[in-house]
């Protein structure tokens, strides 16, 4: 009667396992984890279009040592673009370059076994709608998958798209494009929702996971415009995912800020990243002919009506080796130490380089060098995705509290 016992035993099991929901929080890792997903920008120019490795993992990316990665992976994409992993869903996301040369449309999306370090296709939903997603932020409890894309809509619609709701915006500056339900689109797929932007560019993304479980009215959107000359602002959207599903509409014409941030003094501004622990929003700022920069903006969330706000400190200055910040990521846990840039023509020691992803403390201000400096040969780093999962062990932390200055 033992094969018995052994049947009723898997049943209860998968009943089990059945039940459990995978987007609710982050499986509790029993080590602590600082997983960095790197995307590179690389491919093979030929008619064959030869896919090259361009996903790179540093698994722990808070060791002392940051100079090497663990493992590469070839995604679909014809060069990699902007990168992002849930934790909650344990997928990763990535976009493409779209090269004349090349051209492609899809978003990557693959499923990532964390014990092995593999990566498995989840899908590949593609549209001639896509052009420049340069950056994307990913909502688990909603599957939405929200991608800023930074080129104005072409003139003529493609013949593909004749007759589509979502090609009739008109022409515009740049649009917000959400795929719904993600983790099942694959193939050609129109993006769920399109928020038009006819008057300005928009860049960066980040979601304020405050409500990613709890489902209350907290839950915010941060969008960033792009321009060389004129002030970045930052721009709120309260409860986004409910505006975008309270009326069927796919051409979301209706949908405004709740509330604008201009940043004093800042332009080309690349990327965002924000810790909830630390209320900190960290951007990467272009400066043309210059030394580019990280800002710092702490008491972020703080601001919730339309304000000048300044930047609270900067890294910036010659030891930095920033040149072009193109994405960041910061860790969010508390006691955290850095926060990672991959930075597409880091100064090397011979002078300008292929990229390199640059590592830096929370706490670090003024000119200062890297703690820390990974570059992949033949590869340049467009994109960084973090992983940040479990306690940090007490004598590697820092007071997150207060963040502390580190002046130069």
């Amino acid at each position: 009667m033992s094969w018995i016992r052994l049947l009723i035993f898997g049943m209860l099991l998968g009943s089990t396992v059945g039940c459990l929901r995978d987007d609710d929080e982050p499986i509790r890792p029993t080590r602590p984890i600082s997983r960095l997903y790197i995307s590179t920008s690389n491919f093979q120019p030929n008619t064959a279009l030869q896919q090259l490795e361009n996903v790179y993992l540093v698994d722990p990316a808070d060791d002392a040592l940051f100079t090497s990665f663990n493992n590469a992976f070839r995604t679909g994409a014809f060069g990699g673009s902007a990168i992002t992993y849930s934790p909650e869903v344990q997928l990763l996301f990535q976009s493409s370059q779209n090269t004349p040369s090349a051209e492609d449309h899809a978003i990557q999306i693959y499923r990532i076994d964390t014990l092995r370090g593999t990566l498995a296709r989840q899908g590949q939903p593609t549209s001639e709608l896509l052009t420049a997603i340069h950056n994307m932020a990913y909502h688990p409890n909603r599957d939405l998958l929200f991608m800023p894309n930074t080129r104005a809509s072409e003139p003529t619609i493609p013949p593909s798209l004749v007759g589509s709701v979502l090609a009739n915006a008109g022409q515009t500056q740049s649009d917000l494009f959400v795929y719904g339900r993600v983790r099942t689109k694959d193939r050609a797929s129109l993006p769920t929702y399109r928020v038009p932007f006819s008057d300005k560019l928009i860049r960066a993304i980040f979601v304020y996971d405050i409500s990613l479980r709890t489902e209350d009215l907290q839950n915010r959107t941060y969008i960033s415009t792009f321009s060389e000359t004129a002030t970045t602002e930052v721009l709120g959207y309260l409860n986004l995912p409910d505006q975008l599903a309270n009326r069927p509409d796919s051409l979301r014409l209706d949908i405004e800020p709740d509330f604008t941030l201009s940043l004093t003094g800042v332009t080309n501004l690349l990327s965002m990243a924000y810790s909830p622990k630390l209320d900190l929003m960290v951007a990467t700022q272009l400066v043309q002919g210059g030394n580019s920069k990280i800002l710092f903006y702490e008491n972020f969330s703080t601001h919730t009506t339309d304000a000048n706000i300044s930047v609270s400190r900067t890294i910036e200055g010659t030891r930095t080796k920033l040149a072009n910040p193109v994405s960041v990521a910061i860790d969010t846990r508390d006691g955290a130490r850095y926060l990672y840039v991959a930075d597409s023509q880091a100064v090397s020691s011979t002078g300008p380089g292929a990229g390199a992803v640059l590592r830096f403390l929370i706490t670090d201000e003024g000119d200062v060098e890297p703690n820390g400096e990974l570059r992949i040969p033949n590869r340049t780093p467009i994109g960084v995705s973090l992983d940040a999962r479990g306690t940090i062990p007490a004598d590697s932390t820092i007071n997150s509290s207060s963040v502390a200055r580190k002046r130069h």
